[in-house]
């Protein structure tokens, strides 16, 4: 899943692993993944994050499916998957939902660690990110990719969920 599908190494460098970039969420090519950001844009009080609750995927019904909802946990810093649409399912060959990120080590070796490090970027600098790339270490055919990832806060301004959602082209 960067769906998850950016994993990453060397985040801080901005660059991604297995094929993949990050992009500009402005870059994305999908018309419904920057109607997305924007949306996420315009909930912003003013320069502090949309708040999880205000958040209303149900606007983006064909959306749902490729959406993913990611849980940030704190000391030790963690990311489970509490929401994964059945388009990321269907790209991954399994499901993740209420999975630590770091267990998809156990399948796909260094994937969940990438995704733990992207993830540990997002929630660090707070702002919304995008990527795009290819998928083939799934071993499922080839996969091309392109997600946006959205930091949401909880009640005190802290990042408390990550709100995704992918395209893909096999």
């Amino acid at each position: 899943m960067m769906t998850t599908s950016a994993a990453t190494t060397g985040a801080a460098k901005g660059h991604v692993q297995n094929g993949a970039r990050l992009i500009a969420p402005a870059e994305l090519s999908n018309a419904e993944l920057r109607e997305l950001w924007r949306y996420w844009l315009a909930k912003r009080p003013g320069d502090r994050l949309p708040v999880y609750g205000n958040m209303d995927p149900i606007r983006f019904p064909r959306l749902l499916p490729r959406t993913f909802v990611i849980r940030v946990g704190r000391e030790p810093v963690s990311f489970t998957y509490t929401l994964v649409g059945e388009a990321n399912i269907e790209a991954h060959g399994t499901n993740f939902k209420g999975r630590d990120v770091r267990d998809l080590d156990a399948t796909w070796p260094g994937y969940g660690a990438s995704l733990h490090e992207f993830y540990t970027l997002v929630t660090g600098k707070a702002e919304a990110m995008a990527a795009c790339g290819t998928m083939t270490f799934l071993d499922r055919g080839f996969c091309h990719f392109e997600a946006v990832y959205l930091p949401l806060a909880d009640e005190h301004g802290r990042v408390s969920r990550i709100l995704g959602a992918a395209h893909y082209t096999f």
